[in-house]
């Protein structure tokens, strides 16, 4: 026993700290994890009664990057003082870092703890051993990052040679010589040219994720088993589909060192995350024309940057370079402001008669200078003229447009059934084999041939569901009669009418734009009202082109001329409830298409200037009941002044009010019509027949 340990130590704990870098070394390293627990029994050897074990770190580094509960653990039985000893195989299993430690050392040192190994014991109060520690830490340290250092420096010269050290994509497989090739599986190949295909042709992740599962086409992909992974066939997710648009060993380029990891502090230790990918100028290693690929580097390239045009804000605004988006604003991420160069931004106002109509607007600095916008005009007829403008450019095109589609039309239903065909070449390939696994088995063996004879069956049940899949696939495959092509080609010399066909998808008009247009750049005056916009085609020409503007407050929802005119004429000798009442039997509506209510009219009349009925006193026009009242005479006495032309009145729309001019019942003629009402006389009109009523009448015929 040595001099160093005493009656003081032994009456403690002993600690027996065992510990093994990663579950690998847990799993394979069964010595060492031996000697380390037999340290047990060294302790009991030495003295001690109580020994305690602290393995919960098995699996765990000691570089400090992990939490460590284990250590933890055995730095809070030092701090307490009621171990005597610390028993580890080597310095390295304590800690391969000096922070973790050193920080053991000066507790032990406070606390009166020996650290025992397996070369010997050691009192960190004393000065010599302290030391011997101290160079023990390092030591361990330093090896670690030896090692680790030689591992990668040897990993790097391979991968610098373009030797392939991760597992290999689905769709290659690895040679003898530490290559890549192609896979020789002839369906993978298909299913991984067609996703490049698709993507080429709908230019956006997502369309190729539901087009595959509308027609219900499984993509390959590696199974998550460990060791030899291989191929299986299922339902494409969007992650897979990324992963292969976005993977250049697809176009024959070996890359390493896409991503990256980052070391952050987090609680006082290092926290390592990894993943983070690297802009394409800071790969390490960049190898073109390593391995045949699926596609060419310059295709690659260009279904990046279509990934990332379809991403964050360029697909919120619909960039000109981004997937089209929803909705019916066909130059949404075309235009941009004239005056500060921002994107404009689009939003709809509802309507029952057109549905959602687009209205483009740029906020301009408001955010920051609390500023107005820039502009903002309707959408719907600055779409038309530029989509004319378009048309016009692509007519001499629409009949060779036309051609091709009739040349894609058998393509794309070629793709879809070659797919089926090589998956039900497999299929029934694997309904064979299991065939033959059964013919071979011994018929006493029932176990083994119970449970092919279920595989064979499921085989045979996939074999003929592909099958039926096949037949309907070449039944409905679109079989284009003279008649079709030739409306076919009409509609491609008649492009107006092919835009307008309530046929035509919305988003490919978009994508015709973009691919035509690189930006639209706009501008507004209010007078004359105008939007004036200067066109970017992509062959680098620019127009000029002018759309009328509606003035501020014409719409097409505004209330047409004819209720407003009818509204002031009404609103002298009506009050707003009779006015909405003659409106809405008249069946006249506002602007939405809504009925009439006091509020509405209200509303006209305030936004119009009108005023309101005053009180019948002050009114300068009146109705045919008042002026009754005025001149002491009936109703029909009046309304037969009216038809006889004696009393100028008007009568604004049918069932409104007639309107009489208060001034205009001090005319002579109507004062001797009213005598000679008042009187009981027949009316001037009845005696001079169909005469002309005189202006001036004799006193002594009253």
């Amino acid at each position: 026993m040595s001099e160093k340990i005493q009656a003081i130590h032994i009456d403690r704990e002993a600690c027996v700290y065992v510990r093994q870098s990663s579950m690998q070394q847990v799993r394979t390293r069964l010595e060492g994890q031996r000697r380390q627990y037999d340290l047990r029994e060294r302790a009991h050897t030495l003295g001690f009664q109580r020994v305690i074990v602290i393995d919960e770190d098995q699996g765990r580094t000691g570089t400090g990057s992990v939490e460590r509960p284990g250590f933890g653990r055995l730095l809070e039985a030092v701090c307490s003082g009621r171990v005597g000893a610390v028993f580890a195989l080597e310095a390295s299993r304590l800690a391969r870092n000096n922070r973790d430690w050193h920080h053991l050392i000066d507790l032990c040192a406070m606390a009166g703890t020996l650290v025992i190994d397996h070369d010997g014991v050691y009192d960190p109060s004393l000065l010599n051993d302290r030391l011997l520690l101290g160079l023990k830490g390092t030591m361990s340290e330093f090896e670690i990052s030896l090692l680790r250092q030689r591992a990668m420096e040897a990993h790097r010269q391979k991968v610098r040679r373009g030797i392939v050290m991760t597992q290999v994509p689905v769709g290659y497989v690895r040679t003898e010589e530490e290559g890549i090739e192609k896979t020789p599986d002839r369906q993978v190949q298909e299913a991984i040219a067609g996703i490049f295909r698709k993507f080429h042709e709908l230019g956006s992740v997502r369309q190729v994720l539901l087009w595959y599962r509308d027609e219900k086409l499984p993509l390959p992909v590696l199974s998550r088993e460990s060791g030899n992974r291989k191929t299986v066939w299922i339902e494409p997710i969007y992650s897979s589909l990324c992963g292969i648009l976005k993977n250049p060993a697809y176009a024959g380029v070996f890359v390493w060192g896409r991503k990256h990891t980052r070391t952050s502090i987090v609680d006082g230790r290092a926290r390592k995350t990894r993943g983070h990918a690297r802009p394409q100028d800071q790969w390490e290693v960049v190898i073109p024309d390593h391995h045949e690929g699926y596609i060419t580097w310059e295709e690659f390239m260009r279904n990046q940057e279509q990934i990332r045009s379809n991403a964050g804000w360029n697909a919120r605004m619909g960039g000109p370079n981004g997937a089209a988006r929803n909705g019916p604003a066909l130059l949404a991420g075309l235009l941009r402001c004239a005056r500060c160069g921002r994107a404009l931004q689009v939003f709809y106002t509802p309507s029952k008669r057109d549905g959602p109509l687009p209205r483009y607007w740029c906020s301009g600095d408001r955010a920051h200078k609390l500023k107005r916008s820039c502009i903002t005009f309707a959408g719907w007829r600055v779409d038309r003229e530029i989509a004319a403008e378009v048309l016009e450019a692509l007519r001499p095109l629409g009949v060779q447009a036309a051609l091709d589609a009739l040349d894609q039309t058998p393509t794309r239903t070629d793709e879809k059934r070659r797919s089926l065909e090589l998956a039900l070449q497999k299929a029934r390939y694997e309904a064979g084999r299991i065939e033959r696994q059964y013919q071979a088995t011994e018929p006493e063996n029932r176990l083994v041939a119970a449970e092919l004879e279920k595989r064979w069956n499921n085989a045979l049940t996939h074999a003929a569901d592909l099958e039926r899949r096949l037949e309907e696939v070449t039944a409905s495959a679109p079989q284009l009669t003279p008649e079709q092509r030739a409306q076919l080609l009409a509609l491609g010399d008649d492009l107006e009418r092919l835009w307008d066909h309530p046929d035509s998808p919305m988003a490919l008009k978009k994508r015709i734009l973009r691919t035509v247009l690189e930006e639209v750049v706009a501008d507004t005056t209010d007078e004359p009202p105008a939007v004036h916009l200067r066109l970017h085609w992509a062959g680098g020409s620019h127009t000029q082109l002018t759309v009328r503007k509606n003035r501020t407050g014409d719409h097409n929802n505004v209330n047409s001329e004819q209720v407003t005119d009818l509204i002031r004429d009404l609103a002298l000798v009506c009050d707003d409830r009779a006015i909405v009442s003659i409106l809405n039997r008249l069946g006249y509506r506002t602007g939405h298409a809504n009925t009439w209510t006091e509020k509405r009219v209200q509303h006209v009349r305030h936004t119009k200037g009108f005023p309101a009925c005053p009180p019948p006193e002050q009114r300068l026009w009146i109705t045919m009941q008042q002026a009754a009242e005025t001149l002491a005479i009936s109703d029909a006495s009046v309304r037969q002044l009216i038809e006889q032309k004696t009393l100028p009145a008007k009568q604004v729309v049918k069932f409104a009010p007639w309107m009489i001019e208060r001034a205009h019942l001090t005319l002579p003629a109507v004062h001797r019509a009213v005598r000679l009402i008042h009187t009981g006389r027949r009316s001037p009109s009845r005696v001079t027949s169909n005469a002309q009523t005189p202006m001036f009448i004799d006193a002594s015929e009253v």
